[in-house]
């Protein structure tokens, strides 16, 4: 059976979800939704269906089985609940929604209405990411101890204004990517960031309340610590590797009882072993989101909980704003203390 989807947003990450479905034999793209008539144009002349102006005219016109939200984060509530009450399944980008109360009213939304609710953080389906989280998992590196997660890229184009309004963001760097690091590095680790300490500046752009940078340190529930930085600045960096798609770096590392990972995302996975030679696992393919579309089709097909729910899309907005607490505060702070887990 082929399902009808659609992507309701027409900006660059609507683009890349269009064009994963494109390549679903299951899929039928039957509408791109965006309010400026020319990117819903565009985007559906490189992909198929039809350009709609709202959600109205999506529901009506359209009638999608499934959507990709990829609006901006201080309207994927209202979008979700709409679509949710069409029984409409929703892969919903990151970062989930700007506060808890909004993640929750969202998974809540979604499972009145009995849709499949995926978050959209493609870092799980690195393939390097996943052989590392097999090592790990297998024990090779023996337990995970020491930790660090760094983003740090230089301007390449303007980025949309609502990146720097709070209102629709939610924040700023930390918001925008720091979601990707603390879900990717609890999903290594297989635990729970438990307490966190952070600071920001806004030393870029000086637009209060939307931080360039930020650093944070991070303690898990099985003992293992680490460390948290993003960065974006106004000016040019160099790109890590040819194969990095913005002009800066990405790149974490876990060190264990036995050995570590360093994971140069985009690029290579560098493993080091006790007593084996180090080896490198160099990236095979870029087809991160195309398993992200794949994994939401087949759960929409198998009626099964989605390998990256709205439990994972609150825990990283949770730490996220525990971050920004404890900024506020001048301490650590619990970051289950602060919001604790839905039930």
């Amino acid at each position: 059976m082929t399902l009808r989807v659609a992507v309701v947003g027409a900006g660059f990450i609507g683009a890349d979800h269009a064009a994963a479905y494109v390549g679903e034999d299951d899929a039928e793209l039957v509408a791109i939704v965006d309010p400026d008539p020319d990117r819903a144009a565009a985007l559906a002349g490189r992909f198929g269906g039809t350009a709609v102006p709202d959600l109205d005219a999506l529901l009506t016109r359209a009638r999608p089985e499934a959507a990709s939200v990829c609006v901006p984060t201080g309207l994927h509530r209202p979008v979700v609940e709409r679509l949710a009450a069409a029984g409409v399944h929703v892969l919903l980008e990151k970062p989930m929604a700007p506060t808890v109360a909004d993640c929750d009213a969202i998974q809540a939304a979604a499972e009145a209405a009995g849709i499949v609710l995926m978050l959209g953080l493609t870092h799980r389906f690195h393939a390097e990411l996943i052989e590392a989280r097999r090592l790990i998992a297998d024990g090779a590196i023996g337990l995970p101890r020491l930790a660090q997660d760094a983003f740090s890229f230089g301007e390449h184009g303007p980025w949309p204004a609502w990146y720097y309004d709070r209102a629709l963001s939610g924040g700023g760097e930390l918001m925008h990517d720091g979601v990707h690091l603390v879900d990717r590095l609890e999903w290594l680790i297989d635990s729970p960031i438990v307490e966190v300490y952070g600071r920001t500046t806004s030393y870029a752009r000086s637009i209060e309340g939307v931080e360039d940078g930020g650093v944070a340190v991070l303690a898990f529930k099985n003992g293992a610590i680490g460390s948290l930085f993003v960065n974006e600045s106004t000016y040019p960096l160099r790109s890590d590797a040819a194969s990095v798609p913005m002009p800066g770096r990405l790149e974490l590392e876990i060190h264990g009882t036995k050995g570590s990972i360093r994971y140069r995302t985009w690029h290579e996975l560098i493993v080091d072993i006790a007593g084996e030679p180090s080896r490198t696992v160099t990236r095979s393919d870029d087809g991160e989101m195309t398993r992200e579309i794949r994994a939401f089709l087949d759960s929409i097909a198998s009626g099964g909980p989605p390998p990256v729910g709205a439990r994972e899309g609150r825990r990283g907005i949770a730490i996220i704003g525990a971050i920004y607490e404890s900024e506020r505060r001048g301490r650590p702070v619990r970051v289950d203390e602060l919001f604790p887990p839905a039930v």
